[in-house]
């Protein structure tokens, strides 16, 4: 049996996974900007580019959740996540080291929003309930390629964590009690990122980097509470679901793997586009 074509079988309800969980954790922004929930943190200058990004990020986080106009607005959203990183992080410190405490989670949505701008949202959307014609803003023809482009930048952002816990760069603290499960996570990070980069073994790193941050999220965040969790413990979410569903899409065909199928002339790996968003759109 091809495993890698039963997994695949799951990979627009993964999509669909992955979109709920983003919008979940995003229109979280949106609602303390608006409404100062759950935890403060309201503005209503809307002619500022942190008022405005309330209530782009309640109603676009809203329209990820559901999957309607999923395409037009995961363009938008990524534009606004790009403007967001080099308006703050990065013109503040100038370097790209920033991400892990500063600028990771814009990084992520903008690349995850780029990726969704191609792919769509899965079986579990209304833009597939209601039949919507594809929008104009992205061609599914894409989505392998911006799936390659977000597995290597989410790579790079885990990396950092790892680095962190090993060796106290980019900044944090240095957790060398690899019996416990913050110290252990530092090993898993620091070589499960780089492999995610290279794109190489990807589907199973890619399994076990999920497992990985479903047991951080439940184990150190979600005691916390709902909303607190979503907080805390959001890179862990996005991320648990990002890795879930690489873990049965694979790396895209920027990847050693595909580099490395096709010089021993095994059959493609790669899931097709079809496949991935669950319809044959084009």
């Amino acid at each position: 049996m091809d495993t890698s074509k039963a997994a695949a079988k799951w990979a627009p309800y993964l999509l669909s996974a992955l979109r709920i969980a983003v919008g979940i954790v995003f229109i979280r922004h949106g609602m303390q900007r608006l409404f100062g929930f759950p935890f403060g943190g309201m503005d209503h200058n809307f002619l500022t580019l942190n008022g405005i990004a309330g209530p782009m990020a309640f109603a676009g986080g809203l329209l990820m959740i559901l999957g309607l106009f999923t395409r037009p607005v995961a363009f938008v959203l990524s534009g606004m996540m790009a403007v967001a990183y080099f308006a703050v992080p990065f013109r503040e410190s100038g370097n790209f080291w920033t991400l892990l405490n500063e600028g990771e989670a814009a990084v992520f949505y903008c690349f995850a929003y780029l990726f969704m701008s191609a792919a769509g949202g899965g079986v579990w959307s209304l833009d597939r309930l209601l039949r919507r014609t594809p929008s104009g803003f992205a061609s599914a023809k894409w989505t392998p390629y911006t799936l390659s482009v977000l597995r290597m930048v989410a790579g790079f952002l885990y990396i950092q964590h790892g680095t962190e816990k090993l060796f106290g760069f980019p900044g944090g603290r240095i957790d060398h009690k690899f019996l416990t499960l913050h110290g252990f996570a530092g090993l898993l990070e620091l070589p499960g990122g780089l492999l995610m980069m290279l794109g190489l073994f990807t589907r199973p790193v890619s399994f076990i980097l999920s497992g990985q941050m479903a047991v951080a999220y439940w184990a150190r965040w979600a005691p916390r509470g709902f909303w607190r969790s979503l907080i805390v413990g959001e890179a862990s979410i996005y991320f648990c679901f990002l890795y879930l569903l690489m873990s049965a899409v694979g790396g895209g065909p920027w990847s050693l793997d595909h580099r490395l199928s096709r010089s021993r002339k095994r059959s493609e790996p790669l899931v097709s586009t079809e496949e991935l968003v669950g319809s044959s759109e084009s």
